[in-house]
């Protein structure tokens, strides 16, 4: 599913063994933010590229098939058979909340945005523009903030409808 398809009001509930750091994520903004990696880390100037690592798509890419998953059975309220791995999402979460930071020093340079079209400037900001949507979902309810460290053991994902 891309994110067109997906309501916004599906959110992924990520429970994890320590209340504080369960978070609810909007599924729509989870696929929007992949669709943006995958613009910025294939695109054909050099300059505008951004390389992530295989990990962290591989996380990201996880948590959206899982929820796919979950939206496929007749009940997708009900947790995901299978947890995710608490260390790998909070590796890849650091390594995009540093991208995103990366990008908007970047964008500030004087003279950057000569450099590149405005549809790269645009692609860069919608990058940065996702993961700020994400980074406010994870700080809602007293949520965890990248960077995240220390983070161990797994965590349960279900689907919830409605913010």
């Amino acid at each position: 599913m891309d994110a067109r398809d997906i309501h916004s009001k599906w959110v992924v509930n990520l429970e994890a063994q320590d209340p504080e750091a369960s978070v609810w994520l909007g599924w729509s903004a989870l696929a929007r933010l992949r669709e943006s990696m995958t613009e910025l880390s294939t695109h054909p100037n050099t300059f505008v590229r951004v390389a992530f690592s295989q990990s962290t798509f591989e996380s990201l890419g996880e948590l959206l098939t899982r929820a796919e998953e979950c939206h496929a059975t007749e009940d997708p309220h009900l947790p995901h058979p299978r947890p995710l791995s608490t260390e790998r999402l909070a590796n890849a979460a650091n390594e995009l909340h540093q991208q995103a930071q990366f990008l908007q020093t970047k964008l500030a340079e004087p003279g950057a945005t000569h450099v590149i079209s405005r549809q790269e400037v645009t692609a860069h900001q919608s990058f940065i523009d996702e993961w700020k949507t994400i980074q406010a979902q994870l700080g809602m309810r007293g949520g965890p903030r990248p960077p995240l460290h220390d983070c161990s053991g797994s965590m349960t994902m279900s689907l919830i409808w409605g913010w």
